[in-house]
């Protein structure tokens, strides 16, 4: 059936009980839309993964589509600038999973960034999430994929909010060494930079959540904002905003700039993974979060991890130019003259990194061909 010939159907001219059926008997395809797509996927994907996670064929996941479009459970969507579509959860759909009412569901709000994101995020589930999985010999279930995903620590789907950012926290936490842990867990009290960095955001939640959300809560974590308020008065007193990045990031900080853990530490080595949403990767912002990141997990781990940086590109061009620019010599146009440090150790020596760490970051491209796999 070819739908893409009408225009999407509103599911408001259908009865419920025809949109509740019809939810029920696709349920496979509104879950991978909704617990992996966020509500959001490219077609060719989507097919990819109903097959992985629920063994059913591109035919029978067709049919499934064409009937979500014909009962308006899901529209499309151009995704770029070409022909190809993602297809999108309606309200009706979404109240179903939040259990509210159609009224108070928020449809899905688009963007360019947004919809590279979740493209990206989805192939390195096919790519990269599924056969580590088959490796381990994990039984290949949605629900066994999102556990999988927060047992081994990789934070793609961490979005740049109070609660998702706290709940990375407890994740680290669990899955991480850190720094004086069993003084944590004793009734010590213990200065350590994570649990301040973990109270604070402790406390923005409770924050945003009382006088924002209007939220009554049975915790008071009124001790926390005193925490907060410290920290913050201590980052004013700071020089620069430099010094303020090297001291102060944290993973709300890293979350925001576009890293995200790929894994639980393999002895003292962590891997981190960035993806080119906008097409704009520079080596400025990649080295800068990467070594504030680093700086960051010293403190938290009481020692200087070796990170591996994988930063994925759909661009070929454009990889092979950042590769390239590394090892360039930086020029220093006050001197007018080259400084004899190549772009990427510059990146070391201005932000003071002691010589001996250069070596414990490395950054290594990935191509995805998602523009001509997708033809997007």
């Amino acid at each position: 059936m070819h739908m893409y010939r009408y225009k999407n159907v509103s599911a408001r001219t259908k009865s419920r009980e025809s949109k509740e059926e019809c939810f029920y008997r696709n349920i496979p395809v509104l879950n991978i839309l909704f617990y992996i797509g966020k509500g959001f996927m490219l077609r060719k994907q989507l097919i990819a993964l109903v097959r992985v996670f629920y063994n059913l064929n591109e035919h029978k996941a067709n049919e499934m589509i064409a009937d979500l479009l014909s009962c308006g459970l899901v529209v499309k969507k151009q995704a770029t600038n070409t022909r190809t579509c993602i297809y999108v959860l309606t309200k009706f759909p979404l109240a179903m999973y939040y259990e509210c009412n159609t009224r108070d569901s928020c449809s899905i709000k688009l963007n360019n960034r947004k919809i590279w994101n979740n493209i990206y995020r989805t192939e390195f589930i096919i790519r990269q999430v599924v056969p580590f999985m088959e490796q381990l010999q994990i039984e290949l279930t949605l629900e066994n994929m999102l556990n999988f995903l927060s047992d081994y620590s990789i934070s793609i789907f961490t979005t740049e909010n109070q609660m998702s950012v706290y709940q990375l926290y407890g994740n680290l936490y669990e899955h991480f060494p850190i720094k004086d842990k069993e003084l944590i867990l004793s009734d010590v009290p213990t200065e350590s930079d994570f649990m301040n960095d973990y109270y604070k955001i402790t406390a923005d939640l409770y924050n945003h959540q009382i006088n924002f959300l209007g939220y009554k809560t049975e915790d008071d974590f009124s001790c926390y904002l005193s925490i907060k308020d410290k920290l913050e008065n201590e980052k004013t007193l700071t020089n620069s905003q430099k010094e303020i990045k090297k001291y102060y990031y944290t993973l709300f900080n890293m979350v925001a700039a576009g890293f995200f853990f790929i894994g639980k530490p393999n002895g003292e080595h962590i891997t981190i993974g960035t993806f080119d949403k906008c097409n704009n990767m520079y080596l400025k912002k990649i080295y800068q979060n990467i070594i504030f990141t680093f700086l960051m997990l010293e403190r938290y781990l009481g020692f200087y991890p070796r990170i591996t940086l994988q930063v994925y590109m759909s661009d070929y061009d454009r990889l092979i130019s950042l590769r390239c620019n590394e090892t360039e010599q930086g020029f220093d146009y006050n001197k007018q003259e080259k400084t004899g440090c190549t772009k990427r150790d510059s990146f070391f020596k201005n932000l003071n990194v002691p010589q001996q760490y250069w070596d414990y970051i490395q950054v290594d491209y990935i191509y995805y061909p998602l523009k001509e796999k997708y033809n997007l």
